[in-house]
């Protein structure tokens, strides 16, 4: 029976998972198809104006909310929470107001301050969900606070595709996020067991503001990391150059937050659960960086073989990306995926910092990024210089994290460094003659070709894992493993 409910369970929370992921995919791809493209890139940059704010003041309080307060007493707590959102969401509303102006001056939409003024209701109304449903995911509960994401994003879809069809312009997307918070609030104080109320207790607040002050700067790091870059693109670029720049980035990078969550809950409990002898090993440590290695290379490769036409079959031909910028893309979306190297060893140690210091790099590589548009005025060359910056973040965060862990130095940097080598390599043969090879051959053909490199590469990975001592059936089993070499810190903790 137990067994039963904790399958209950996950499936409750992956479903919420999914509506997260597909549900905005599908609303993505529905305005593209409705909506003119200078209209469509406005309706996102309301969208991403909207998550940057939420993202950037994470103070933590749905954490808050799970963690409980011992024996304080629970009205007190949740209605002290709930008191501490409302602030929260006043907050949030003040800084979107005074925001709007600059962002519309940015954007040159000036015709369109009214929808960006009004984003301000949005926090407001969100500031009374009640938080009752994400207490109850302390007793593996997830129903109610499933409900309430799913709800949200049902609502947000719907409103926001039919009033598409309407009215053909931006307004549809200010209007499906408002009614999306409205049902998120709804729904909560449904499916909620606690009666929403405000109280104050000082030492509950304190605790929670205490506890979520940490996150702020990694909330705003994370903000600028994932939603600057279309700010940038927007502002510097246009709204219509920023309609095809989401759609292209936006399906490149769903399924690859998807691939790292997978394989960081493989990993995550091994390196949690290891003896203190197998820390100071770097067998797990291996695995994990071959596992990431490969996903990230097989990644890249196919996002180039299969990119170009699968945005154009989705979005509609108007938005199928240039071949320049596809193969920006793919490299990119490679060195971010292996930006994920230190995740588990460091969460695994309470190494929190090492993943707000990966935030922070990414957030200064969009900088680095935006400060090159005036140089190209592309969009091709602002996703090089995104890569380029985010290169450079790599190398300092695994020579850091090589230094507190005990991988295997030398394989790591081959396992690091050799997917983005082989993927430019690929590239150079590409762009090599008159015309690039992917543009002189049938689709079928080129992603023939693109499978056939991919084998080669695999060789040289089995190759170079066989020398290290490594075989296809190590990479299959968790656990302790061959002595560390010499020299080889242990891991800290």
């Amino acid at each position: 029976m137990a067994g039963r409910s904790r399958l209950k369970s996950g499936a409750t929370l992956l479903s919420a998972n999914l509506a997260d992921m597909v549900f905005p995919f599908l609303r993505n791809v529905a305005l593209s198809h409705t909506l003119p493209t200078d209209q469509y890139g406005l309706a996102i940059s309301l969208s991403v104006v909207a998550a940057f704010a939420e993202l950037a003041t994470d103070i933590g309080l749905q954490y808050s909310a799970v963690r409980g307060y011992g024996d304080t007493d629970p009205e007190e707590v949740y209605g002290t929470l709930h008191a501490v959102a409302l602030l929260r969401s006043g907050v949030i509303a003040l800084i979107l107001l005074a925001a709007a102006p600059v962002v519309v001056a940015s954007l040159d939409a000036w015709h369109a301050l009214w929808a960006f003024l009004l984003l301000a209701l949005v926090p407001l109304i969100r500031g009374f969900q009640n938080l009752g449903v994400k207490e109850l995911t302390r007793s593996y509960e997830f129903g109610p606070d499933a409900a309430t994401l799913i709800g949200a994003q049902v609502a947000w879809t719907l409103v926001s595709v039919l009033l598409a069809l309407a009215l053909r312009d931006y307004r549809c997307m200010l209007a499906g996020i408002l009614g999306g918070a409205v049902t998120s609030v709804i729904v909560s104080q449904a499916a909620a067991r606690r009666r929403w109320r405000l109280a104050w207790n000082r030492e509950v607040a304190h605790e929670a503001e205490r506890f979520g002050r940490p996150l702020i700067p990694n909330g705003m790091a994370n903000a600028f990391s994932i939603m600057g870059d279309r700010l940038c693109v927007g502002s510097l670029l246009g709204v219509s150059v920023l309609a095809l720049y989401n759609n292209a980035m936006g399906i490149a990078l769903i399924p690859r937050g998807q691939l790292i969550k997978f394989l960081t809950s493989i990993y995550l409990p091994a390196f949690v659960t290891r003896t203190p002898a197998e820390a100071g090993r770097p067998r797990l440590h291996d695995q994990w960086a071959v596992w990431l290695s490969l996903a990230a290379f097989a990644y890249g490769l196919g996002l180039l073989a299969l990119g170009r036409p699968m945005i154009g079959l989705v979005f509609g031909p108007g938005y199928t990306p240039s071949l320049a910028l596809m193969s920006a893309i793919a490299i990119d979306v490679c060195i971010k995926t292996l930006l994920a190297f230190p995740v588990p060893p460091c969460l695994a140690a309470g190494q929190t910092g090492f993943v707000l210091r990966g935030s922070i790099a990414s957030a200064a590589a969009v900088l680095l990024a935006a400060l090159t548009i005036p140089l190209h005025r592309s969009l091709a060359g602002f996703v090089g210089g995104l890569a380029a910056g985010e290169v450079l973040a790599l190398l300092w965060i695994v020579s850091r994290t090589l230094a507190a862990h005990a991988f295997s130095p030398r394989l790591a940097w081959f396992l690091v460094l050799f997917p983005i080598a082989a993927l430019l390599a690929f590239l150079g043969v590409e762009f090599l003659g008159v015309e690039p090879i992917a543009e002189s051959m049938p689709v079928l053909d080129w992603v023939a070709l693109c499978t056939g490199y991919g084998a080669v590469v695999l060789v040289i990975y089995l190759l170079v894992l066989r020398s290290s001592g490594l075989t296809p059936g190590d990479l299959v089993r968790m656990g302790g493993g061959r002595p560390a070499p010499a020299g080889t810190p242990i891991e800290a903790t």
